[in-house]
């Protein structure tokens, strides 16, 4: 990440909308073009203009804490979010689950050695019961 916009801001990396409000607020006030035209301070406007625009935003504020750059070519042109399949794991179908689970069938009890089995164990399976 080149830029720390928590301290651009000048505030701390769990200050709330208010305190990041502001803080632009009272950058903004000083360093605003109209009242101070050098080119330096221009720049530096820019620069916590760009942090506010990210910091106020919870969703780019989220991707930027997670160490993304909410600029980046896509992230911020609504092409959904980038993070999705890295936060979030796709859900698995049901057919992977079924298959790491032994189910019982109908002639087999708890031990898999079959119906007639009752001596060994004491119980027959159900039908579909996973073992």
């Amino acid at each position: 990440m080149a830029n720390d916009y928590y301290g651009i801001l000048g505030v701390r990396r769990d200050a709330s909308a208010d305190e990041i409000k502001k803080a632009y607020r009272r950058l903004a006030r000083e360093l605003h073009p109209d009242v101070n035209p050098d080119p330096l301070t221009q720049e530096r406007f820019k620069e916590i203009t760009q942090a506010y625009e990210v910091l106020s935003d919870p969703e780019k504020r989220q991707m930027y804490d997670l160490g993304a750059d909410p600029f980046a070519r896509g992230a911020a042109a609504g092409a959904g979010d980038p993070f999705l399949v890295l936060v979030l794991p796709p859900a698995l179908p049901a057919s992977a689950h079924a298959a790491s689970a032994v189910t019982a069938s109908a002639h087999h009890c708890q031990c898999g050695h079959g119906s007639d089995c009752n001596q060994t164990c004491g119980e027959e399976a159900e039908p579909g019961r996973v073992l």
